[in-house]
């Protein structure tokens, strides 16, 4: 079985002149990582860090941090990873869930991601012990409620790398990924960071990340591969100056569905068409379609090595072991079986799998089950919908985020026009933004959007729109 210090020994690899990461500002190439690696490990010995400790990692996504993650792995010990973009309340609640041994934080950090930082090392008490094969801790992004606390062992790492090695049409050596997602998630971690360490394939980063900074990297570092999130290629297909990339074959998304009509646009403004990953921080990828042959809502087919089923109109993950390292009370893994609370469908001759929606977003209303789902996604077909959420609290509520002055009650019409009157949502709740996770995904928790809007109502924040209820009227 492969050990923490082993996987770090395959994704540093031979001290070289090749590039590793590259940025608007410069290159960092093996030497460099080797160095910084070396720099890590001195300074997380010299603050008493031992094998089998937990070191919590939250710094700004750089060079500095993916040094220490290898640095943690060749001491054997374990590393957690939490977002910079945390506040102290989320940073303590999680660190609570799963106390780790160290803190690890960097007060001044870069704002390149080839930039090094200074990071200050604080130990803390009363560290949960976690199995012997654990060397990586992470949380799920909460976009349903509370974050989940998940153990990767360094074999399914190294497993996962292997399987995203064997999908096809995913870039290799001789490619150029421009990295758009968070680095330190599934998606942006393992098929961003350490498929590039270990395969050899440079990995650029755009300086910043709205439109204008996304289209400036696409054009001037050239790559033959994009990886992003749907709110990444929405924004590059409204950027209205983005040249065609001739060099460009794959730009992927993850992460949750992408609409047809952000595929279309980021089609028609980059000349790529979209292609679609689908999978969980409990399980890695899943599946996938790089370059979007399939129609929507099909997610590609299971990754080599990936053994799924739909058992009552939900898909199952066959995993070696369970992931949870904090029982929440919630049965989501029996017999090896991971239950995704995703509502998907099978097809029995190309083993392509389909996403319906998730398994709580059908509801009973007057004894007629009502899919949220669909609502969500008639309410997405109007041009002034950037997003919706649909909610069922005592009635149907639509969260949305609306422009170009779109009012509730004009989006009220808009539904009762296409959907049966049981499925009209009674509430609607108008803003600019929806609240996102810090990977990119749409917050799907009732109590957190009503929260959110409730603030940016408080703040004047679109408040001529208000909390009108139409269908109640």
């Amino acid at each position: 079985m492969t050990s923490a210090r082993e996987l770090s020994d395959r994704l540093c690899g031979a001290s070289s002149g090749d590039p590793v990461w590259v940025d608007e500002t410069e290159t960092l190439d093996r030497q460099a990582l080797h160095q910084e690696v070396g720099r890590c490990v001195d300074l997380l010995v010299a603050r008493g860090v031992r094998p089998g400790d937990c070191v919590a990692l939250q710094l700004l996504p750089g060079a500095t941090l993916f040094a220490l993650l290898l640095a943690i792995w060749r001491l054997d010990a374990r590393a957690m990873l939490l977002d910079h973009r945390l506040t102290e309340a989320e940073t303590g609640s999680l660190i609570r869930l799963c106390p780790p041994a160290f803190h690890v934080r960097a007060p001044a950090g870069t704002a390149h991601f080839t930039g090094r930082s200074e990071p200050v090392v604080e130990p803390l008490t009363g560290a949960l012990p976690l199995p012997e094969q654990v060397c990586l801790v992470q949380f799920t992004s909460g976009s349903t409620g509370q974050s989940k606390v998940v153990g990767r062992s360094a074999a399914s790492l190294d497993a996962e790398i292997d399987r995203y090695a064997a999908i096809e049409a995913m870039p290799g050596p001789d490619d150029r990924l421009l990295l758009l997602c968070s680095p330190i998630h599934t998606w942006g971690l393992v098929g961003g960071i350490l498929y590039g360490l270990a395969v050899g394939l440079p990995v650029l980063f755009p300086s910043a990340q709205h439109g204008g900074a996304l289209a400036r990297a696409a054009t001037a570092l050239e790559p033959t591969a994009i990886f992003g999130v749907t709110t990444h290629f929405d924004m590059l297909g409204k950027t209205a100056d983005l040249p065609r990339l001739p060099r460009l074959r794959v730009a992927t998304s993850a992460g949750m569905i992408t609409s047809p009509a952000v595929a279309e646009r980021f089609l028609a403004a980059s000349g790529c068409r979209l292609g679609q990953v689908y999978g969980s921080t409990e399980a890695g990828v899943v599946t996938a379609d790089l370059t979007g042959r399939l129609p929507a809502p099909s997610v590609g087919r299971p990754a080599p090595g990936i053994t799924v089923r739909a058992t009552g109109g939900e898909l199952y993950v066959r995993l070696d072991q369970n992931p949870y390292l904090v029982d929440d009370g919630v049965a989501r893994f029996t017999d090896g079986w991971l239950r995704t609370f995703d509502r998907a469908a099978i097809d029995e001759a190309s083993g392509a799998v389909s996403i319906l929606g998730r398994a709580d977003s059908v509801v009973a209303i007057g004894g007629i089950k009502i899919d949220l789902m669909e609502i969500e996604q008639v309410l997405q077909e109007h041009p002034d919908v950037a997003d919706a959420v649909v909610t069922f609290g005592s009635v149907i509520e639509a969260h949305v985020a609306a422009r170009d002055g779109l009012t509730d009650r004009a989006l009220a019409a808009w539904s009762r026009e296409r959907l049966n009157p049981l499925k009209a949502p009674k509430r609607y709740y108008l803003q600019e933004k929806l609240i996102q996770t810090p990977t990119g995904k749409v917050v799907r928790d009732r109590a957190q959007l009503l929260s959110a809007f409730r603030e940016h109502r408080t703040a004047g924040v679109d408040a001529d729109r208000g909390e009108r209820r139409p269908g109640d009227q």
